[in-house]
C-alpha cells in the first residue's frame, strides 16, 4: 500500500476489501488523470470536461473565503461525479520570485493570506467526503531545476514564510494529506526529511493524516520511510513506463523505491523497521475511513457541472480581477458614449483559461473576453476584432506588422480599444519560469501602437504574476488584471468594463516596476543547484517597505466604481497582559454612488524588538459589500499568536512586550486609520 497502482490510482487489497484511491489533479478544478502533463494535455488525448475555476492567485485576489469555500466544495463535488476520491490540491507555496512558473497556482506573497484560502479549500473539499493534498511542501517557489535544486533556507523564514498556509492547514483544517515538494531544504529532498514530515508536520502541528509524494520525487526506500513519508506515486506499470523514459530522468524524477519488493527487502534486512511500514498504513486507511471510501465508494455519475457550479466560477472570476488603474474615470463605459469599442489582442478571441501544466483543465464551454465584451455591450454598442499580435509560439505566419497595423486602424475608429495581453499556458506554466517579466513577443509594441491610435484604451492583463508594464502605463488611462480567470473570464471582462459588476479584487501580490525591485533578484535561481534564499523574512511587500522601494502596484491595492470611506477605529484594551486578545473596530462607509465591495485589511507593526521585523505585516482582512451610503462596522480579534515572531535562538514563537501600532487601510501602502496598543507582563 506504500506504492501506487498506477498514475493516479494507489494500490487496492482485494483481499482485505481495501479499495484503490482514485486521484485527479487540482487546484483549480478536475483534469484527465490517464498521464502526466505532456499525455493529458496533448490535442489528441479524450478529454475529461469540467468547470475551469480561476487560477489560485485570482482566488487569492477575490480576498473571499467563503467564495474559495464554495469553488471548493463545487470541485469535490466533480470530483465525485466523475468517480475520484483525492485531488491534488490546493497549491499553498508562496510567491517569491515573479518569475515563478506556478505563481499562478497559489496564492501569493503572504502567508496569513495564503493560509486563509488553504484553510477555506481544505474544507470544502473535505466537507464532500473528497480527500485534498496540501502541496508542496515545502519552499517549492521555483520550476527552474526543480528537483535538484537545494534551497537554503533560515528557520525563521520557513516558519514565518513558507509553513504558515500548511500549518492552518493542518491545524484549523484537518487536512487529511500533503504532498511533499520535488527541492531539497537545506540538503535533504523534501521526501526524505524528518525536520518537515515527522518534526514539524506530525510532533509540532499534530497531523494524523499521510503524506503523498509528487509524482517521481522519491530517492530511496529506507530514507523515504523513516523521514515519514507514506504513499509513494505514481506506480505499477505505468511508474516503471514513464521512468524508462530518457526525458523523465533528465528532468531529475525518480521512483519506484517504496514497492512491495523494495520494501520487504529492507524490512527484511533491517533497514526499515516493520512498525514503521504498519504506521504509513495505518495513516492512509484511518484518512480513507475519514472520507468514507469504505462505506461510500464515488461512483462515476451523469451530471458532472451544474447550473450552480458555472455561477460560481463566473462569480469567482468577477470578484478576483484588479482594477489596477482608472484615470479620469474612463472606466466603466457608458454604451450611451462609447458606441464602438474595439478589442485586440492575443487573448482577446481566446480564453486564456488557466496556467499550463497539471493544472490545466478541459472545460466545455469557456467564453473569450471578444464574447464577453459584445454581449456586455448590448446591441447599442458596436464591438470589433482585430489580433493585433499573434501569441507567442502559436499562429505561425502571422503578419506581425500587418496584424498591428489592422488593429491600430480599427482602435483609430472606435470610440474605445480594449488591449488583452498575457502569456499562454505553454509561457507560462509548470515545469518552466519565465525568462523574464516582460509580455510576450509584440504585445508591448503593440499596446503603445493602440494606445496612440485612441486614447481611451484599456489594457486587460491575462498573465498569473507581475508583468513588467513601464513601457506603457503611463500612455494608457486604464489596466485591469484579469490573471487566469477560468471559462467565465469573458462574461467578468465585460461584465466589469461596461459597469454590470464593480471592480474588488485586490492584489495579493507586489507589482515591482522592474525585475531588479524583486526581493529575491540576487538570490534566484541560484547556482550549481544551490540557492540562498536571502530575504529571509523580507518577501514581498514586507522587503519593499523595508527598504523603502516603491512598487508599480503594492500588495493589497486595488480600485473600485465606487468610494469607501474608514473612520471610528477602536482599538481595546490599550494594554493586554500576555496571552490576551485585542479586538479590533473600524467603520467603514461606501461614499459612492454605486453599490461596491471593499477589502479592509488590518496590519500590525511590532515597533520595536529584539530581532528585525517587517514594518507592517497582514494579521487581519474583511470583505464587505456595501449599497450606496450603507455604513458597517467591522471587528477583528488578534490573539497572541498574531502579535508573535519566531525566534530561531528559543525554537518557538515569542510575542515580546512593548508598543505595537494598529494600521488600517484599503491596501499595503495606503493606510487609512491608525491606533496602538501595548503588551504588558
Amino acid at each position: 500500500m506504500l506504492s501506487g497502482s498506477g498514475w493516479m490510482e494507489s494500490a487496492p487489497n482485494e483481499r482485505l476489501g481495501i479499495p484503490a484511491i482514485k486521484m485527479a489533479d487540482g487546484p483549480m478544478g478536475v483534469r484527465n488523470w490517464a498521464g502526466s502533463s505532456a499525455v493529458t494535455n496533448a490535442a489528441a488525448t479524450a478529454p475529461v470536461y469540467a468547470t475551469a475555476f480561476p487560477a489560485g492567485i485570482a482566488m487569492a485576489s477575490s480576498w473571499d473565503v467563503d467564495l474559495v469555500l464554495a469553488e471548493a466544495r463545487a470541485i469535490a463535488q466533480q470530483a465525485k461525479a466523475l468517480g475520484r476520491d483525492m485531488i491534488l490540491a490546493p497549491t499553498v507555496n508562496i510567491a517569491r520570485t515573479p518569475l515563478w512558473g506556478r505563481n499562478f497556482e497559489g496564492y501569493g506573497e503572504d502567508p496569513y493570506l495564503a493560509a486563509r484560502m488553504a484553510v477555506a479549500y481544505v474544507r470544502g473539499v473535505q466537507g464532500e467526503g473528497v480527500i485534498p493534498s496540501v502541496k508542496h511542501f515545502a519552499a517549492n517557489n521555483q520550476e527552474f531545476e526543480r528537483h535538484r535544486i537545494d534551497e537554503a533556507i533560515d528557520l525563521r523564514a520557513l516558519q514565518e514564510i513558507y509553513f504558515p498556509a500548511f500549518r492552518a492547514a493542518v491545524q484549523e483544517a484537518g487536512a487529511w494529506a500533503v504532498m511533499n515538494a520535488y527541492n531539497k531544504v537545506n540538503g535533504r529532498w523534501c521526501a526524505e526529511s524528518p525536520f518537515l514530515l515527522t518534526e514539524t508536520l506530525r510532533k509540532r502541528w499534530g497531523f494524523e493524516g499521510f503524506v503523498v509524494s509528487d509524482w517521481g520525487s522519491t530517492y530511496s526506500t529506507a530514507g523515504t520511510i523513516d523521514a515519514g513519508m507514506d504513499l509513494e506515486m505514481p506506480g505499477g506499470e505505468r511508474m516503471r513506463a514513464w521512468l524508462a523514459r530518457p526525458e523523465t530522468r533528465q528532468a531529475g524524477n525518480d521512483g519506484g523505491w517504496l514497492t512491495e519488493e523494495k520494501v520487504l527487502a529492507a524490512v527484511a534486512a533491517g533497514e526499515v523497521k516493520q512498525s514503521a511500514v504498519d504506521e504509513s498504513v495505518r495513516r492512509i486507511l484511518r484518512v480513507m475511513f475519514k472520507a468514507g471510501l469504505f462505506d461510500h465508494p464515488h461512483a462515476r455519475g451523469e451530471v458532472v457541472e451544474t447550473a450552480e457550479h458555472r455561477a460560481i466560477a463566473r462569480r469567482a472570476a468577477t470578484e478576483s480581477m484588479v482594477l489596477l488603474k482608472n484615470e479620469g474615470r474612463l472606466l466603466p463605459f457608458d454604451p450611451a458614449k462609447t458606441r464602438s469599442v474595439a478589442v485586440i489582442g492575443p487573448a482577446a478571441a481566446v480564453a486564456r483559461t488557466g496556467g499550463g501544466g497539471s493544472s490545466l483543465v478541459r472545460p466545455r464551454d469557456a467564453v473569450t473576453p471578444f464574447a464577453g465584451i459584445k454581449e456586455a455591450g448590448g446591441a447599442r454598442v458596436e464591438v470589433s476584432y482585430a489580433l493585433g499580435a499573434a501569441m507567442e509560439g502559436e499562429e505561425a505566419g502571422v503578419d506581425a506588422r500587418g496584424a498591428r497595423d489592422e488593429a491600430v486602424a480599427l482602435a483609430a475608429r472606435s470610440n474605445a480599444a480594449v488591449v488583452v495581453v498575457g502569456y499562454s499556458s505553454r509561457l507560462e506554466s509548470e515545469g518552466h519560469d519565465r525568462a523574464s517579466m516582460d509580455l510576450p513577443a509584440g504585445q508591448d509594441d503593440l499596446i503603445a501602437a493602440v494606445a496612440a491610435a485612441n486614447r481611451n484604451t484599456v489594457v486587460v492583463v491575462a498573465a498569473g504574476a507581475p508583468i513588467t508594464m513601464t513601457r506603457w502605463i503611463e500612455q494608457v488611462p486604464a489596466v485591469l488584471q484579469a490573471w487566469y480567470g477560468g471559462q467565465e473570464v469573458g462574461h467578468a471582462v465585460g461584465d466589469l468594463l461596461f459597469g454590470l459588476a464593480s471592480p474588488s479584487g485586490k492584489l495579493p501580490v507586489t507589482f515591482p516596476r522592474r525585475i531588479e525591485d524583486s526581493t529575491a533578484f540576487g538570490h534566484y535561481p541560484g547556482e550549481n543547484l544551490h540557492v540562498e534564499y536571502g530575504d529571509g523574512i523580507f518577501v514581498g511587500y514586507r522587503g519593499f517597505d523595508r527598504g523603502r522601494v516603491e512598487p508599480l502596484f503594492p500588495f493589497g491595492h486595488g480600485l473600485s466604481y465606487t468610494t469607501f470611506e474608514y473612520g471610528g477605529l477602536t482599538v481595546s484594551p490599550p494594554k493586554v497582559k500576555a496571552g490576551g486578545t485585542v479586538e479590533i473596530g473600524v467603520r467603514v462607509r461606501n461614499s459612492g454612488a454605486r453599490t461596491g465591495a471593499e477589502v479592509v485589511q488590518l496590519y500590525l507593526r511590532d515597533v520595536e524588538s529584539s530581532l528585525p521585523r517587517p514594518p507592517k505585516e497582514l494579521k487581519g482582512f474583511a470583505r464587505v459589500e456595501l449599497q450606496p451610503g450603507e455604513t458597517r462596522t467591522l471587528t477583528f480579534a488578534l490573539d497572541p499568536a498574531a502579535l508573535a515572531f519566531f525566534d530561531p535562538g528559543k525554537g518557538d514563537w515569542v510575542a515580546e512586550k512593548g508598543a505595537f501600532e494598529v494600521l488600517v487601510g484599503s491596501s499595503s501602502r495606503d493606510i487609512r486609520l491608525e491606533g496602538g496598543f501595548s503588551l504588558v507582563d
